[in-house]
């Protein structure tokens, strides 16, 4: 079963080292829309086009824009099987409703979906190795350019100083490797996925994305060995540093391994903090999974599936709160 990432329990915690001082402010947000304009968005919903759906969904979006800038990128809207047909149609800048909406109101769809590459150079024109960066995709279909966007996530999640990307899966088909591509791009960021199947639900969904805050600021409480239930994310909003360090280790269980061996493998290892362990059968996938945590950056504490656990090494303090919902 793929766990619903927007349950509404999710939790904050922190992995503090020792006593270093909170990052400094967040510069002003930056985010780029990211829009599917390949071919399928022809396809029609009660007899709508998707791409005029979209169109109106990002004019709903803008007029409850909630600051920052804002840029536009779009693909597969200028040549048919070109994978490099990813194009900025709108610098991140002050934003500009009328620019954008604009620009979203002559694309017509064309072509290919390089999920992975728009979503890449999104990121480099947010400078997110630098800087904060958000990024909202909408993509009606998979990835069909030979990519992964699943290891981009976590190769930009790695890279970046705070970069979360936010998707939305419009008209996707449950339990498809679409939504499973999409899905796992997001939750590899630290981002929200949020299904959209008609005109009124991608509205509502651009408008939540769009209005996705960092959880709020987390008070110190003991930490938890065992938790049931939970997966742990990456937050590198609130590096304790300044500074992403560290990272995420992902263990291939074989199919005899527990939570316990999960929790074994953290506890010997001198730079693990934390960890999950992800039981057989999530996200497509045939076999357990340990994921061990290092460094200093945030996770997110996310409910999961009843045979999820995480757990904080001994002797970690732990930061956490409950996100408003």
């Amino acid at each position: 079963m793929i766990p619903n990432l927007l349950r509404p329990s999710l939790l904050v915690a922190a992995l503090i080292l020792a006593t270093p001082g909170l990052a400094e402010s967040p510069q002003p947000s930056q985010a780029m829309l990211v829009l599917d304009a390949s071919g399928s968005m022809w396809g029609q919903i009660q007899g709508k086009p998707k791409i005029e759906i979209a169109r109106e969904a990002v004019d709903t979006m803008l007029a409850g824009w909630p600051g920052g800038q804002l840029g536009l990128m779009a693909y597969g809207h200028r040549r048919k099987g070109d994978c490099k047909d990813i194009e900025l149609l709108q610098p991140v800048g002050d934003f500009d409703a009328a620019a954008i909406r604009g620009q979203v109101g002559k694309l017509q769809p064309r072509g290919m979906t390089p999920i992975s590459d728009a979503v890449r150079q999104a990121a480099e024109q947010l400078k997110f190795t630098e800087q904060k960066a958000t990024v909202i995709l909408v993509s009606d279909g998979e990835e069909t350019c030979s990519a992964d966007p699943c290891a981009l996530g976590a190769e930009l999640e790695k890279l970046g100083v705070d970069f979360t990307a936010h998707v939305v899966g419009f008209d996707i088909e449950e339990g498809s490797r679409a939504q499973a591509q999409l899905q796992c791009l997001a939750r590899n960021t630290g981002g929200q996925y949020v299904a959209a199947r008609d005109a009124g639900e991608l509205g509502e969904a651009l408008g939540r994305v769009a209005e996705a805050k960092p959880a709020p600021g987390p008070a110190a409480k003991g930490a938890d060995e065992w938790i049931p239930g939970f997966g742990l994310e990456a937050e590198t909003s609130d590096t304790l540093d300044g500074e992403a360090e560290g990272g995420t280790t992902v263990h291939e269980f074989t199919v005899d391994q527990t939570a316990r061996d999960c929790q074994a493998i953290c506890n010997a290892d001198a730079d693990c903090k934390a960890w999950h362990y992800e039981p057989t059968g999530s996200y497509f996938i045939d076999y357990p999974r340990c994921h061990t945590k290092g460094g200093t950056f945030s996770v997110r504490l996310v409910a999961q599936d009843a045979e999820w656990v995480a757990g904080v090494k001994p002797g970690v303090k732990l930061v956490r709160e409950e996100a408003a919902e």
